[in-house]
């Protein structure tokens, strides 16, 4: 079964005039932004570098701490050989982390043909930071990651002619459909598509609103068979299932879902594990108050931050150290944190016994 490098070698060839962007660009647009891009692709939107250029001046050993999946710079190398790539135009990258605001945010601008310009927003990179912004939606109606992905997108907007598409993988489809959602209506109405790979959703007062139904036609969601985070919160759009090599939490890495031609094979529904940890979660978090809720999240990263690490990539090199660093950090976690660890863990194992006899879908 063919992935997207095959797609690359039997479409590469193509420029965009001559077949214009499908699913499968648009899923490589957006896990570009994964990589770290500091000091090869400006901040400016004014300014711009090829990507052929980008993966010249981009260094895998030197950026080997930031790269997330061992994949993305092989993909950008393959990338930067082909035609229908190798020429566009790569502009804008920020890379915020906001220790303060709990905020991980990341993107940049690719100008295409035509006067397209395709807005790419990176998904939870490997940090602290990241992964508490991603508990913080359970509790959050609005994310600050959001309002500064809502703030980027009108500045790339503003003073020019093109059209746009907005995409993302993970938390970065999330932030594609909320900036699509809430820009002013003279921004919104260059919108041409909305990409979500496997993104979570939003809490139902964001997703029934007017706002959502301007953008509803323009919206492409895609999910793997096993899909996890993808179905997160609420969804009201539509989204077709992607089939994955992978299994279970692993079918998230874009680099394993399947192609054929020049767009992704596709599936009738979710696997029953997806439905039952979708539902699991589901009945998890109804169990759990905002103070709960609040309180597990602290409790937790109170732990993992005692390691004095800011990555799970650090923890990884280290286990041991840093197993032993989070064991004495939970013997000193006050009652309250311990209790809400326990109370977490004790409603997780609840909800999954509620589901786990009742895992077929609806349809």
């Amino acid at each position: 079964m063919s992935d997207i490098f095959d797609y690359l070698k039997w479409r590469g060839d193509l420029s965009f005039s001559q077949d214009s962007l499908n699913n499968i660009d648009a899923m490589i647009l957006s896990r570009l932004s994964y990589l770290p891009f500091e000091h090869v692709v400006p901040e400016s939107f004014d300014q711009s570098v090829s990507l052929e250029f980008a993966a010249l001046a981009f260094s895998p050993v030197e950026s080997r701490d930031d790269i997330l999946w061992k994949q993305d710079p092989r993909l950008l190398k393959a990338v930067a050989k082909c035609p229908r790539f190798k020429s566009i135009r790569a502009s804008g990258y920020v890379n915020n982390i906001d220790y303060d605001s709990k905020m991980q945010f990341a993107a940049l601008v690719f100008d295409l043909e035509n006067g397209v310009r395709f807005v790419s927003f990176r998904g939870t990179d490997s940090s602290f930071i990241g992964w508490q912004e991603d508990f913080n939606m359970f509790t959050s109606i609005t994310l600050p990651s959001q309002l500064r992905a809502l703030k980027y997108f009108e500045q790339a907007a503003q003073n020019t002619g093109s059209r746009f598409m907005l995409g993302g993988h993970s938390k970065g489809g999330n932030l594609a459909l909320y900036s699509a959602m809430n820009c002013v209506r003279s921004i919104r109405e260059k919108i041409d598509a909305v990409y979500n790979f496997d993104g979570p959703g939003f809490h139902r007062e964001l997703i029934g609103s007017e706002q959502f139904e301007d953008i509803r036609a323009l919206v492409h969601s895609f999910v793997p068979q096993s899909s996890v985070f993808g179905m997160m919160l609420e969804h009201d759009e539509d989204f077709s299932i992607v089939k994955s090599k992978n299994k279970s939490f692993m079918q998230h890495d874009v680099y394993s879902w399947q192609v054929e031609a020049n767009d992704f094979v596709y599936l009738e529904r979710r696997t029953n594990s997806s439905y039952f940890i979708s539902h699991t979660l589901d009945g998890f978090l109804e169990r759990m108050t905002y103070e709960e809720k609040e309180n597990f999240t602290r409790a937790f990263f109170t732990v993992l931050e005692s390691t004095d690490n800011t990555r799970f990539k650090e923890i990884q090199k280290a286990p041991f150290s840093s197993s032993a660093s989070m064991l004495r950090a939970l013997k000193r976690l006050g009652k309250d944190k311990r209790s809400a660890l326990g109370k977490a863990i004790i409603k997780a194992l609840s909800s999954a016994k509620e589901n786990i006899y009742d895992i077929i879908p609806n349809k």
